[in-house]
């Protein structure tokens, strides 16, 4: 039982020390998907020139399998979790695929230009338009 209980902190540790270093630097809103988050969004959306809103569009369009995956992998995860007794090396499994799909997101922003319009509005699990509440912008 009580390397049961370690392995899940030790899992839980990783997993909040790869978030918190996937998402430094990219943003000061940092809270769930709250409606200050959604509000400061939601004006920063209308705030771009049409071009731009287009951009944002058009990776999203671009990568909705990859958007599609992460849900499903996070779905998975909380189920995962919330079962009786979680199998850590299952939830560890699963947790380091979501984290690739997030970096891999990452990368796909950058090269479309859109990274800096990712990252504020997190949800709980980083969902990422009409997810759990990342880059909501539209």
């Amino acid at each position: 039982m009580k390397k049961k209980i370690i392995a899940i902190a030790l899992i839980s540790g990783l997993v909040f020390a790869g978030t918190v270093s996937a998402n430094w630097g990219h943003g000061k809103n940092r809270g769930g998907c709250g409606q200050a988050g959604m509000m400061q969004n939601q004006k920063m959306y209308q705030n771009l020139d049409p071009e731009t809103k287009d951009k944002i569009a058009q990776f999203f369009d671009d990568n909705q399998e990859l958007r599609k995956e992460m849900a499903v992998k996070c779905a998975v995860q909380k189920a995962l979790m919330n079962s009786e007794q979680p199998d850590v090396n299952e939830v560890a499994k699963v947790t380091g695929e979501l984290f690739d799909l997030r970096m891999a997101m990452r990368e796909k922003a950058g090269a479309a230009g859109v990274d800096q319009y990712l990252g504020a509005g997190r949800g709980k699990c980083g969902g990422v338009r009409g997810g759990s509440g990342q880059g909501n912008l539209q």
